[in-house]
């Protein structure tokens, strides 16, 4: 018995370990290669520099659509949020068919491939004449609204609905009872959707693949078309990390400001 619970315990570490090592080593990968002093990709890389850093900066179209991504990224995951805790605060204690329905058509973007949700986005903007910026912060909205909704939908149903009347029985009508005990009681996955809707806007590809225009580019298109036509492959490794540094930044902030611990239990 001993012998094989310590085998499935070695197994779970083995698996453990091997995930880890396939999400993780990568990453590092890049970032190390970031600071390369090469004119070309090598790893380890031979020195130390911040060459590929200071050229991706000094590229106007990467900075151009860096700081882009970030405002496109701060608005949808807002409005997404904003969104999906309306519409979870309406759900979470409806039962029923339409109920369900309902939960599933939030969730959708979820399972539903962006590379068909930009299309079909495509054609819809070009019926209906949308302009190109909305048209992309709709489409990452539509993309971190699930986040938002899931999130928040699972701290509403823990919340304890004595908690709403008593506030209720005091004299405070629903909105003040959403401002005064509702919101602050499932703030952490209100935050919680917002941070995971943020890091997918951000990093989004496939749908803003189609939407994007002149003018309009965020980091991933514009990571995309300079690896694919033009440029150095350390320069996106310097993109990529400084990708990566402005979410760990981010994280940081959170995990400073409220726990990372308790955002992850809200969900």
């Amino acid at each position: 018995m001993k012998a094989a619970l310590s085998a499935g315990s070695m197994l779970r570490g083995t698996a453990t370990t091997i995930a880890f090592a396939l999400i993780v080593v990568p990453i590092l990968i890049v970032v190390v290669a970031a600071f390369s002093p090469n004119d070309y990709f090598q790893f380890p890389p031979p020195g130390f520099s911040l060459r590929w850093f200071v050229e991706f900066f000094g590229l106007q179209t990467m900075r151009d659509a860096f700081v882009l991504s970030i405002e496109l990224a701060l608005a949808s995951a807002t409005i997404a949020t904003i969104l999906g805790t309306l519409a979870a605060l309406f759900l979470a204690r409806r039962h029923g068919a339409i109920a369900a329905l309902l939960q599933s058509l939030f969730l959708a973007p979820l399972v539903f491939p962006t590379l068909i949700l930009g299309v079909a986005l495509l054609l819809l903007y070009k019926t209906i004449g949308m302009p190109v910026f909305p048209g992309l912060l709709l489409a990452h909205c539509i993309v971190g609204m699930p986040y938002g909704f899931r999130t928040v939908l699972a701290s509403a149903q823990a919340l304890d609905p004595a908690l709403e009347e008593a506030g209720q029985s005091l004299g405070a009508d629903p909105l003040r009872t959403l401002f005064l005990v509702t919101l602050p009681l499932i703030w952490p996955g209100v935050l919680s959707g917002w941070l995971f809707a943020f890091i997918v806007s951000f990093g989004e590809l496939n749908t803003a693949l189609f939407l994007t225009g002149p003018g309009v580019t965020t980091l991933p298109i514009e990571i995309f078309s300079y690896l694919q036509f033009t440029g150095s492959q350390l320069v996106i490794a310097a993109a990529s990390s400084v990708q990566i540094a402005l979410i760990v930044i981010l994280v940081a902030v959170i995990e400073r400001v409220v726990g990372i611990a308790r955002i992850t239990r809200a969900r």
